[in-house]
């Protein structure tokens, strides 16, 4: 498959013409100024035929009552506060100068209310963000006395409330004639529109996009270490024969034999030619290393390094590393468990003086971002790796079958193998021991990531690329390269490929407009500017990249300058801003633009992915691009946002589903409370693979988890098969 990256649209027909004719290529950028309506109520576009325009001149000055943050606490609020937990530098003076005191506006909201005309009424709590939506609502969404005009929620409860007689949210459709951008991105991506819509074809919020199709998580891992094992004529003399795994439990996932062809790109470049690879043994790899006398860090290199040359022909020649590590990578997940036993039985080889520094512990070659049940589901998107859908859904546990129907990997054969496989791991060493237990990790969620790179001691983790890599700049010692790889080739259809679900598309969580705020139309008609203004080119940058102030110069002083990014020009951020990021939040650039620029909130609009790809660490940016080649060239395929896919791999689940009231109510009856109560992917809940993982199938909360029984109690003791019933009735109507 050959696609090429779609990015947001800022509401020009041309750009939608192009899509709708091409499917899935980038859009042009637009200089057209977006048109502009009037501040008088809002007609419903099902009502008018023009537009009114207005400048900024004439807008008059309304004040909105909003409940906007990212995470709860201070530190994420849309003013700076002295007293938040994070320590969020007050006074803070943005790049070019200007000065934020305690109470003020941080620079983006001011921003937003001085190029709307408009000035906020912040309400909100010193909270979690969802408490917004479940905590403090009440019968007419007031606070203080105030009516609540804005405020935020999931995506899904925003449906179901706002639907009916009763419901509590403007329906947004009513108004599109009213929102030029917002309306020309959904006619460009007539998926997004379904996603978002309820069972009457309502729309109560503008989507979040954390990016938009582009890659979202992926494996990253230290390529100097794959490089210092495998490359070269000859293996090192000096590795380690002493070190020892936990025990040799894996048994391996690929089949006992194989002759099959990988597509790989013939360069690392986005327009490059696709060749192809031939793998093909008559004994697996598990098999040849169980097979080893004495099983140690020179003994299992070599036999990698021997099983490479013989597997792939010699293809790789002394380059050997780029069966992981390149666009001609073809890997499976046994040679990256393989591999997993090499890192380990050589960390004193690896690690060097550091690992006496570590009290000789063992490099850990796979572990979460911390200890917390929503990042240790990070594990579970690993999985795909095993051949497993679903556990990179935009919507619960779901995924397309073959024949075009959901599914829900909790209940699908092929987990029960990899759960297998993943307890074999953790039985070896190869998987971070106690990975729930954030006593074991640093800081109050027991924070691994940080550790495990920081001190040099972990391998690979699956996770977000720019936050996981920055790690290796704070160091000064750290000499080697953390960076991406592409996923390992697994079986879709009758072909071994590099595929990934892990794909940018609509978040579930955004913010909405109360339906009372419909009394007053000069707020409500603000209200909808706001909304479609983050649409815009003006509202993106704002949001993504944050005021100019934080945007490089062109000669004249005054022109924005930009860089190419995907095939296009984005805001260029300035160097005093990517200093501001590197000094005040160590290179995390979510932390820096939500803490002190007010920026990327979980609002409606689309994070754009060029401000995120400026702040990646230098040493992981070229395996990034090499990443985003094999996107362009074909080299890994992904799901995508096409309705008609006869390919039911391609096909993104949406973030939420049209369910009726009726079908609301029935899914929220006790009869799913078990089902829901296993497997839960939110922090501070459990899922019961944790536990199969670590202490293997067995019989978990009263209920028979063994390996024999697993579905059947799954799919017909928690009924997952009645849930996935009202789930494909409503995915019927999403198709429709």
């Amino acid at each position: 498959m050959k696609s090429k990256k779609l990015s947001y649209i800022f509401a020009l027909a041309a750009s939608a013409m192009m899509l709708a004719a091409c499917g899935n290529p980038a859009p042009a950028e637009s200089s057209e100024e977006p048109v502009k309506t009037s501040d008088t109520e809002p007609t419903p576009s099902v009502d008018t035929s023009e537009e009114p325009i207005e400048t900024s001149s004439t807008l008059e000055d309304v004040e909105i009552t909003m409940s906007v943050d990212y995470e709860g606490g201070h530190a994420t609020h849309m003013k700076f506060y002295s007293d938040n937990t994070k320590k969020v530098g007050i006074p803070y003076t943005d790049p070019e100068g200007n000065v934020y005191e305690d109470g003020d506006f941080k620079p983006a909201w001011a921003e937003l209310q001085s190029k709307l005309n408009f000035t906020i009424n912040d309400i909100t709590p010193n909270d979690k963000l969802a408490n917004n939506y479940t905590t403090h609502k009440t019968a007419n969404w007031r606070a203080d006395g105030k009516l609540i005009n804005i405020a935020q929620g999931n995506a899904s409860d925003i449906i179901k409330d706002g639907t009916g007689a009763n419901g509590q949210f403007v329906d947004i459709a009513k108004y599109l004639d009213q929102m030029p951008n917002f309306k020309a991105f959904l006619e460009a991506n007539p998926v997004v529109e379904k996603t978002i819509a309820n069972s009457e074809g309502q729309i109560f919020y503008t989507p979040y996009f954390d990016g938009f199709e582009d890659v979202e998580r992926m494996l990253m891992m230290r390529h100097d270490w794959v490089e210092k094992l495998l490359d070269g004529a000859t293996a090192p003399a000096t590795l380690d024969t002493d070190l020892a795994l936990k025990g040799t439990y894996y048994t391996g996932y690929m089949p006992a034999t194989l002759d099959t062809k990988i597509k790989v790109a013939k360069e690392n470049s986005a327009t490059s030619e696709l060749v192809e690879i031939n793998k093909k043994y008559t004994t697996s790899i598990v098999a040849k290393f169980n097979a080893i006398g004495t099983l140690n860090g020179q003994t299992a290199v070599q036999a990698l390094r021997d099983w490479i040359d013989a597997t792939y022909g010699g293809a790789y020649g002394e380059k050997r590393s780029d069966l992981f590590l390149s666009q001609k990578a073809a890997y499976d997940i046994d040679e990256l468990v393989m591999l997993f036993r090499c890192v380990t039985l050589n960390s004193r080889f690896l690690l060097g003086d550091l690992y006496e520094t570590n009290g000789s512990q063992m490099i850990v070659p796979l572990f979460p971002r911390q200890a917390r049940n929503d990042r240790v589901a990070d594990f579970w998107r690993f999985m795909a790796f095993f051949g497993v859908r679903g556990t990179e859904s935009r919507n619960g546990f779901y995924y397309v079958g073959e024949d075009g129907k959901l599914k829900d990997v909790r209940g699908a054969a092929e987990v029960v193998p990899a759960l297998k496989h993943m307890h074999e791991m953790y039985q070896e060493g190869l998987i971070l021991q106690d990975f729930d237990d954030k006593s074991k990790g640093t800081g109050n969620d027991g924070e691994f990531r940080n550790q495990m790179v920081k001190e040099q001691r972990g391998f690979a983790t699956y996770d977000y690329n720019q936050t996981s890599t920055i790690l290796q700049d704070s160091m000064k010692d750290f000499a080697g390269t953390f960076a991406s790889v592409l996923p390992a080739v697994t079986k879709q259809g009758d072909s071994y490929i590099h595929y990934t679900e892990s794909w940018r598309s609509v978040k579930p969580n955004s913010w909405f407009i109360t339906k009372e705020t419909e009394n007053d139309p000069k707020v409500l008609a603000r209200c909808i500017k706001l909304f479609d203004y983050l649409y815009s080119e003006e509202g993106n940058q704002i949001m993504s990249y944050g005021p100019s102030a934080y945007i490089a110069k062109k000669s004249d002083g005054v022109t924005l300058d930009t860089i190419e990014y995907m095939g296009r020009q984005v805001p260029k951020l300035s160097d005093a801003t990517l200093a501001q990021i590197k000094s005040l939040t160590s290179g995390n650039y979510t932390n820096y633009y939500r803490y002190y620029v007010g920026a990327t909130y979980p609002v409606g609009y689309i994070k754009e992915q060029g401000m995120e790809y400026q702040t990646v660490s230098a040493k992981a940016k070229p395996a990034l691009n090499l990443y985003e080649n094999a996107i362009a060239n074909g080299t890994v395929t992904h799901v995508n946002h096409r309705m008609d896919n006869t390919n039911h791999i391609l096909d993104i689940v949406p973030a939420t589903l049209p369910f009726t009231d009726a079908e609301n109510t029935a899914l929220a009856g006790t009869e799913y409370t078990k089902l829901g109560e296993l497997f839960n992917l939110a922090n501070g809940k459990t899922i019961v693979w944790t536990d199969i993982v670590k202490t293997g199938f067995g019989t978990y909360k009263d209920y028979d988890f063994s390996e024999a029984n697993y579905l059947t109690t799954v799919n017909e003791t928690l009924k997952l098969n009645s849930y996935l019933t009202y789930a494909n009735d409503a995915y019927g109507r999403f198709k429709a």
